[in-house]
C-alpha cells in the first residue's frame, strides 16, 4: 500500500492505547500514540498535515477528550481539520451531544463494538470502505 494513512490515537489508558495501535497496524495503518490530551494536540499540531483521523477517548487527566475536541475545532489553522472519531465508554446524552457540538464526526461506546466495528468506523471516515482490510 504506497499511500498509508496515518492515524492520531488520544488515550490515555496504556493498554487500551497499545491494543488499538496494534489491531490499526494489522490493518494497514500508520499509527502514533498519544497517552494523554496534551500530547495528543502537540502531535496533531507538528503533524496535521499527515494525519488522516483521530480516535479520541474522553476520560482522560489533564486535558479530557471535549477540551482537545473543543481545542483542535476552534483552531484549525494549527491543528487542521480532520476526522476526529470519539471512543470511549460514556453514555450520557449531554457528553455525547457536547462532543458532536464540538465538532466529533462519530462517537463510538468501547463496550458496544469489536474490531471490525472499529475498522469499519474508520473506513467510512477515511472514505475508504471499499477497500477490505
Amino acid at each position: 500500500m504506497a499511500n498509508r494513512k496515518q492515524i492520531l490515537i488520544i488515550e490515555d489508558e496504556k493498554a487500551m492505547l497499545e491494543s488499538y495501535a496494534e489491531i490499526l497496524r494489522n490493518a494497514g495503518y500508520d499509527v502514533i500514540e498519544a497517552e494523554d490530551g496534551y500530547k495528543g494536540l502537540q502531535a496533531l499540531e507538528s503533524g496535521h498535515s499527515a494525519i488522516d483521523l483521530v480516535l479520541l477517548d474522553l476520560m482522560m487527566a489533564g486535558i479530557d477528550g471535549l477540551e482537545v475536541l473543543r481545542t483542535a475545532r476552534g483552531n484549525e489553522d494549527t491543528y487542521g481539520h480532520v476526522p476526529i472519531v470519539v471512543l470511549t465508554n460514556m453514555t450520557s446524552e449531554k457528553v455525547i451531544k457536547e462532543a458532536f457540538d464540538g465538532g466529533a464526526d462519530s462517537y463510538l461506546l468501547k463496550t458496544e463494538m469489536d474490531q471490525q466495528d472499529l475498522l469499519e468506523e474508520i473506513a467510512k471516515k477515511l472514505g475508504t470502505e471499499d477497500q477490505e482490510s
